[in-house]
């Protein structure tokens, strides 16, 4: 009998917005090590093929230990995918921190995550796991969302110091927000394009000459 991922939208997108340590990262190494197992055996076995004693075995630790941090394989699950989000965010953060130029925030923040994604286990998951697959395509609204709100966030910390942003100008900045979102998630699920993303610097000429006529009226 197959296993069902068991991927319950509304609890990821709960444990993303979650403090790192209370999703089972930072802080607690139990967690991390039963997190690490599994991470690792989801992308050697599938979601599927994994179940509790598999990854009590892999971490080293007892299957009362593993229960003791998680319910069951859907929390571990969910557990695992928000912390490769967090990290996802994390990297994006860390590229940009130093870049003032909005325009260089976009192309730099969009670089960046493309190039997280291809070596995440995300990427992994959801091209080898339909239910997961959903979450980047017909269930994809409230991943949209998250990564919108996101960038809006960080056209704030940038843009919006000491100035109340009007609501036509953030409602702009959203919707250009969530092509930008809609354009990355197309790139990772179909990443065969004219767009030279095999090197960075031609990457970033090119969505420069592409975004900037675009993003000119936010900056």
């Amino acid at each position: 009998m197959r296993r069902s991922v068991g991927v319950d939208v509304d609890a990821l997108l709960a444990s993303i917005t979650r403090p790192l340590d209370i999703v089972g990262g930072a802080g607690d190494e139990t967690a991390d090590r039963i997190l690490d197992a599994a991470a690792e055996l989801f992308a050697t076995l599938g979601v599927r093929r994994t179940g509790m004693d598999d990854i009590a075995e892999r971490s080293g630790l007892g299957r009362t230990t593993v229960y003791r941090r998680f319910d069951g394989r859907q929390q571990i699950v969910e557990a695992v995918l928000a912390r490769e989000i967090h990290r996802f965010f994390g990297s994006i953060l860390r590229s940009t921190a130093h870049i003032e130029r909005f325009e260089d925030v976009v192309i730099e923040s969009f670089l960046t995550g493309l190039r997280a994604t291809e070596a995440s286990l995300l990427a992994t998951l959801v091209r080898a796991e339909p239910e997961l697959l959903q979450l980047l395509t017909i269930d994809a609204g409230p991943v949209v969302a998250a990564a919108r709100e996101f960038l809006v966030s960080a056209y704030r910390a940038t843009h919006t110091e000491g100035v109340t942003a009007s609501d036509g100008d953030l409602q702009q900045v959203a919707m250009f927000a969530e092509v930008l979102v809609r354009l990355a998630i197309s790139l990772v699920l179909t990443p065969q394009t004219i767009i030279p993303l095999d090197d960075d610097a031609a990457t970033r000429a090119a969505l420069h000459r592409l975004l900037d006529p675009v993003i000119a009226p936010l900056a």
